[in-house]
C-alpha cells in the first residue's frame, strides 16, 4: 500500500481543484491508497506541508503554478528524493501544460498508477526555487492585475487580454527611458537596456507556448531572454513572433543559455517567480540540476 500526501489549492480554478481532488481520491480509494489530504488557505501553507514528511511516497499538488512552487520549495528544502505528481487545476498551469500532464483526474489516475518518474532541473532565485521561471522588469504585474473571474474564464488568453491593453494605454512608453539591466554571466556580462527578463526552465510562460523554444527541463540549463526597448511600432510584429517561438531571432530580443547569472538594476524590481512575488533586484539566478522527480506520462 503506497502513501500519498495530496496538497490542494481548493479555491484554484475557480474551485475546480476541489472537484478534481474528489474525483481522483474516489479513483485511488479503490486501490486502497493511504492518502493525506491537505488544504492551502494561506500562503506558505503549500511549503510547510511539502516540508513535513508523514511517510508518503509521493506527493500529489493540485492547483496553479503559485501552489506548485510553494510545493517545489518545501520539497527542494527538505532535500527529500520522492516524486511530485502535478494535477493542474490552475488558469495557466504553463510547466504542466509543457510537459503535457493530464488535466482530468481519470487521465491523471491512470498516469499515477503507471508510476513513470523523470529527474529535472529547478531553478534557484535568491534562496527561492522555481520550477517554471522567474521574471522581473515591466509587465510583470500582469500575474497580478488579471482578475480571478477573467483568470477563471479565459485562461490563457485573459493574459494575451491584458498584455495587449497595457501596451495599447502605452504605458511602458510612458518611460522617459528603458531599464538598466546589468548582467554577469559566462556567456555575457555588461549592460542592456530593456523592458523585462525571464529566466526560464520550461518552454511555457504566461501562456505562450514557445516563450523560450530551446529551454528543456533536464538539459542543466536556464535559458534567459531580455527583451530590449522597443517602440510601439514594433508591437504587433513581437506579438506575432511570439506566437511562433520566431522572435529567439528578433534583433528586440537577447536569448542565452546558462548555468549561472546575477541581475542588477537601478530601479527597485521585485522579482516573480513562477507567478508569485519574491525579493528585489539585485538576485543570482542558477541551475539546481537533477534536483526534482516528477510524475510523468
Amino acid at each position: 500500500m503506497k502513501r500519498v500526501k495530496i496538497i490542494a489549492n481548493p479555491n484554484s480554478g475557480r474551485g475546480a481543484a476541489l472537484g478534481k481532488i474528489l474525483e481522483l481520491i474516489e479513483l485511488m480509494s479503490e486501490d486502497r491508497y493511504e492518502i493525506e489530504l491537505l488544504f492551502t488557505h494561506e500562503e506558505g501553507d503549500g511549503t510547510r506541508f511539502a516540508y513535513d514528511y508523514s511517510g508518503e511516497d509521493f506527493i500529489i499538488c493540485s492547483g496553479g503554478d503559485g501552489t506548485v512552487n510553494e510545493v517545489v520549495n518545501g520539497m527542494y528544502l527538505s532535500g527529500r528524493d520522492i516524486p511530485l505528481g502535478i494535477l493542474q487545476s490552475g488558469t495557466v498551469n504553463d510547466f504542466a501544460n509543457a510537459q503535457g500532464l493530464p488535466t482530468s483526474p481519470n487521465a491523471f489516475y491512470k498516469m499515477i498508477k503507471n508510476y513513470k518518474t523523470k529527474t529535472i532541473d529547478l531553478g534557484l532565485a535568491g534562496e527561492r526555487a522555481f520550477i517554471n521561471v522567474a521574471a522581473g522588469g515591466m509587465l510583470t504585474e500582469i500575474a497580478y492585475t488579471v482578475s480571478a473571474e477573467k483568470k477563471a474564464t479565459l485562461g490563457d488568453m485573459a493574459y494575451y487580454l491584458e498584455g495587449a491593453r497595457v501596451l495599447l494605454e502605452e504605458k511602458i512608453f510612458k518611460y522617459k527611458k528603458s531599464l538598466n539591466f546589468y548582467i554577469e554571466s559566462e556567456e555575457f556580462t555588461g549592460t542592456i537596456e530593456g523592458l523585462l527578463f525571464l529566466i526560464t526552465n520550461s518552454t511555457s510562460v504566461g501562456g505562450f507556448k514557445k516563450m523560450a523554444p530551446l529551454a528543456d527541463i533536464s538539459d542543466g540549463f536556464l535559458d534567459v531572454l531580455i527583451f530590449k526597448e522597443i517602440r510601439i511600432s514594433d508591437v504587433p510584429e513581437l506579438f506575432a513572433s511570439l506566437m511562433g517561438g520566431r522572435h529567439v531571432d528578433h534583433n528586440k530580443v537577447m536569448y542565452l543559455k546558462t548555468k549561472n547569472i546575477k541581475i542588477s538594476s537601478d530601479e527597485n524590481l521585485t522579482i516573480d517567480v513562477d507567478g508569485e512575488k519574491a525579493s528585489t533586484l539585485p538576485m543570482t539566478f542558477k541551475v539546481l540540476e537533477n534536483k526534482l522527480k516528477i510524475i510523468v506520462p
